[in-house]
């Protein structure tokens, strides 16, 4: 079960602690029309290789999902954050300036049963705004042509903040997974109080995962 508000306030909560101080608001969301004409370009051509069939302009990436200051927001991803699609955005070569990549292609392929789990029913799977971009869904479960129109939204909304991030002297990203582990601890049990994680190790991790510029 995914469990995405409560994971992000206990992660607040602990950077807090260890001495981050929000920010008094958030930074803009990724837009494609902010995004230098190259990293642009590399945006619409992920989306086609997705499917997708609409124009960019209708792409609509959400808000960080933490904002601290100096410009530093964080990405908390989750089970469904990693699967093909995914991967598929992080395999060009532009991708390799991102510190999570490796780990990421990792658990794209090793954990796409996760996702599968929590992911193949409902909204989850497809719904219309989405379809609007890629085009009818498969049944459930089931990647013999479109696939999940719904996680292909999210994997290419992800490489649009990367790319953002990238591009960007104002924002800091660093993005982290439920499954990284800090100092031993796998990050998503910590957060959810199955153990304890120490606040100064994993201001520390996040450090190591600032995207370079």
């Amino acid at each position: 079960m995914v469990r995405t508000g409560a994971r992000a306030r206990a992660l607040e909560a602990l950077l807090v602690r260890a001495g981050l101080r929000p920010a008094p608001e958030q930074p803009p969301s990724a837009r494609i029309d902010d995004l230098p004409s190259d990293a642009a370009g590399r945006v619409v051509a992920l989306y086609r290789q997705l499917g997708g069939q609409d124009e960019p302009a209708r792409f609509r990436p959400g808000k960080w999902d933490l904002a601290f200051e100096h410009g530093l927001v964080i990405e908390l991803d989750e089970q469904l954050h990693f699967n093909r699609y995914r991967a598929l955005t992080l395999a060009g070569e532009w991708a390799r300036l991102l510190p999570w990549r490796d780990e990421y292609l990792t658990y794209c392929r090793d954990r796409e049963a996760d996702c599968l789990a929590d992911g193949r029913w409902g909204q989850r799977w497809t719904n219309p705004s989405c379809e609007k971009l890629f085009g009818p869904a498969d049944p459930p479960g089931t990647f013999h042509g479109a696939g999940a129109p719904r996680w292909k939204q999210r994997a290419l909304y992800d490489a649009m903040k990367d790319a953002a991030a990238l591009a960007s002297t104002a924002v800091r990203l660093a993005r982290l997974a439920v499954y990284d582990k800090v100092e031993g601890i796998e990050l998503g049990a910590g957060l959810e109080g199955q153990i304890r994680i120490d606040p100064a190790a994993l201001a520390s991790f996040v450090d190591s995962r600032l995207a370079a510029k």
